[in-house]
């Protein structure tokens, strides 16, 4: 039986790290998601597993115990748990005819990604699942190698399901025994789970590095099948990312547009002997766009970017002297007025964080309603700062529209 699921301790964290570190030398387009999970241990487990928030869960037994792993094996076996996340393995379990087979589900995943880690030269464990184990090609996909495994004619499976958890719900198999219920942390404030919206953005960086790196090295220097997945993941989206930012920006302006308050400053017209009754105003909404403009931003997705937001700020009825600009790198501009997109002058380049900008826009005189943030990402990730709480992330192009709004 498994002990509960607690965080490391020190020398299991140092070996954890040590493995990742490997992990991130052999296959350095990974970087994001390795970064990404949140390590907690789980006694008596006998392997690792993910679940579908990004949480990774170690036997630490395999990290610091007497039949410990060295620091080659853990960094594969935790590039073979990352890729069940960045191929979306749960979500695409949702997809097949029901019942759903898990061992085959879990075999079929195992092989797709373990076909193109040993193509990039990860010395993964001697009895890993390969597509020719299965009886399979290399280079498919995780669907073709399950019909095989369960054919779709209705003939008995190749082999019997016996309900084994294999890699977690995050691989769409069971739930791993420790698993952490959807939205808990530990007590010690690890093991944060991070939101789907989340997880997309990790898969699109991790995507555009694999093919950075593809154009960088040369043709067959990433294995084939993680240049297709690559390939796969940025192809335009089926919803334009412009209609996707309107919409969460509108939400968030509706929503503190609708915070009525009472007000004696102008009394109601609604009259009591000898009593003065306040009337209810809705606030004016303020909103402050707060800009990255570190080296690696592109200008031409951040004028795309700053032009919606700007004009579906003035379509939702927030005033022009309601709209203002703050500048971002290692420190923050003062803010400025947004008159049209032209007039905008930004200045940076350095290094960014973000949250220099989130709490410079708070302490301005009358800290504003929203905040919303134009950043490429590869700053310190802000779910909550002073009184605002991230609402949405939305990819736009080259970089992410942070939607942020004061509690």
């Amino acid at each position: 039986m498994s002990a509960p699921t607690r965080p490391l301790t020190s020398d299991e964290r140092e070996a954890f790290r040590l493995g990742r570190l490997v992990a991130a030398e052999r296959a350095p387009y990974f970087m994001h998601a390795l970064f990404a999970v949140s390590p907690v241990a789980a006694p008596g487990l006998d392997t690792f597993a993910v679940d579908g928030a990004w949480r990774l869960y170690l036997d630490p037994d395999l990290l610091t115990g007497p039949n410990r792993w060295d620091s080659t094996t853990i960094g594969a076996v935790l590039l073979h748990e990352v890729g069940h996340l960045l191929r979306d393995h749960a979500g695409r379990a949702a997809n097949l005819p029901n019942p759903r087979h898990n061992l085959a589900w879990n075999l079929a995943g195992d092989a797709e990604i373990n076909d193109d880690l040993l193509a990039a030269g990860i010395p993964l464990p001697a009895d890993c699942v390969t597509p020719g184990a299965l009886g399979c090609e290399d280079g498919d996909l995780a669907e073709t190698y399950y019909a095989h495994l369960v054919p779709p004619t209705g003939a008995p499976p190749a082999l019997p399901d016996d309900g084994s958890a294999g890699c977690g719900s995050g691989s769409g198999c069971p739930p791993a025994p420790g698993e952490l219920p959807a939205g808990v942390n530990l007590d010690d404030g690890t093991a944060a789970p991070i939101t789907a919206a989340e997880g997309d953005l990790v898969r699109r960086r991790v995507a555009n590095a694999v093919q950075e790196a593809a154009h960088a090295k040369g043709r067959g220097s990433v294995p084939a099948g993680l240049s297709r997945w690559a390939s796969d993941v940025l192809a335009p989206p089926t919803v334009p990312w412009e209609r996707v930012l309107r919409a969460a920006v509108r939400r968030a302006v509706a929503d503190r547009a609708g915070r009525v308050d009472y007000t004696y400053s102008r009394p109601s017209r609604r009259r009591l002997p000898r009593i003065i009754k306040p009337a209810m105003r809705a606030p004016s909404v303020i909103v402050s766009v707060v800009v990255d403009t570190s080296g690696s931003m592109g200008q031409a997705d951040l004028t795309a970017a700053m032009s919606e937001v700007t004009g579906v700020l003035h379509a939702s009825g927030v005033a022009r002297e309601h709209l203002r600009l703050l500048s971002v790198d290692a420190a923050a501009t003062k803010p400025q007025r947004i008159r049209s997109v032209a007039s905008i002058n930004l200045t940076g380049g350095g290094g960014t964080d973000m949250r220099v900008g989130i709490a410079a826009a708070e302490a301005a005189t009358r800290a504003p309603h929203v905040v919303i943030v134009l950043t490429d990402g590869l700053t310190a990730p802000v779910k909550r700062e002073g009184s605002y709480v991230r609402r949405d992330v939305i990819p736009c192009n080259g970089i992410e529209a942070w939607v942020l709004v004061r509690q």
